[in-house]
């Protein structure tokens, strides 16, 4: 079994076993989703790797992480006048390259909070819970 950050899916969601690279490269495109975030999860969503669940995944998830991250940098933007801005843009940095390496290492992930908003905004996310609460 994969070892997971997180201790594996929130309940109620899938066995992440279904949710597995199909190709090698499946992993370094799930990597650049989160690099890349918005863009490169649109450039799943459009062509045809939308067909693989694993790519699927990764690319509503970034997009809601990068969603998520912008906010981040918009208010860190704002708040560099002060020194916290300053050191929390660092921060923000890690987790995106944390989360790049985590998706091209460990595969399927969850991220707190995230994860369950993109189940939430996408109907079609494959991570999508089984039972509604």
């Amino acid at each position: 079994m994969q070892d997971q950050p997180f201790g594996g899916p929130p309940p109620g969601y899938p066995p992440q076993q279904n949710l597995q690279p199909t190709e090698d490269n499946d992993k370094i495109m799930a990597a650049l989703c989160y690099f890349f975030f918005i863009i490169m999860g649109i450039i799943v969503l459009v062509t045809d790797m939308k067909n693989k669940p694993f790519l699927k995944y990764h690319a509503y998830q970034s997009i809601v992480f990068g969603v998520a991250l912008a906010i981040g940098w918009i208010i860190a933007s704002v708040l560099s006048v002060a020194i916290i801005g300053l050191c929390l843009m660092p921060v923000l940095f890690i987790v995106q390259i944390y989360y790049t390496y985590v998706a091209y290492s460990k595969g399927i992930f969850t991220i707190p909070l995230i994860t369950d908003l993109t189940a939430k905004v996408f109907p079609d996310f494959p991570g999508q819970q089984t039972t509604q609460m």
